[in-house]
């Protein structure tokens, strides 16, 4: 998808499966397709998880041009969308 390769701003996702605020972190997100979304298992990921000191569900983490410019904990609508947008 050329919007991926395009993309400022990636966001890691970490959700838990069943989680119902991380099904809606990811349905918020998707209002942002120039954002490039990778999503991860935090019970599959779990080493990734603790590289980014990642221990609960939904954690976003904003990333641009290889730094961390924002993180998420829990669905937070009006921070990711104040992250999203500072993305453009």
């Amino acid at each position: 998808m050329l919007l991926a390769t395009l993309a400022l701003c990636q966001v890691l996702l970490f959700e838990s499966p069943g989680c119902a605020s991380c099904k809606a972190s990811k349905r918020e997100l998707a209002k942002y397709p120039h954002l490039k979304v990778e999503v991860y298992d935090i019970t599959r990921s779990r080493e990734l998880a603790k590289s980014y000191s990642v221990f609960g569900a939904p954690t976003l983490i904003f990333i641009r041009r290889g730094e961390e410019i924002g993180r998420v904990y829990g669905y937070m609508p009006p921070i990711i969308k104040s992250l999203a947008e500072g993305c453009l």
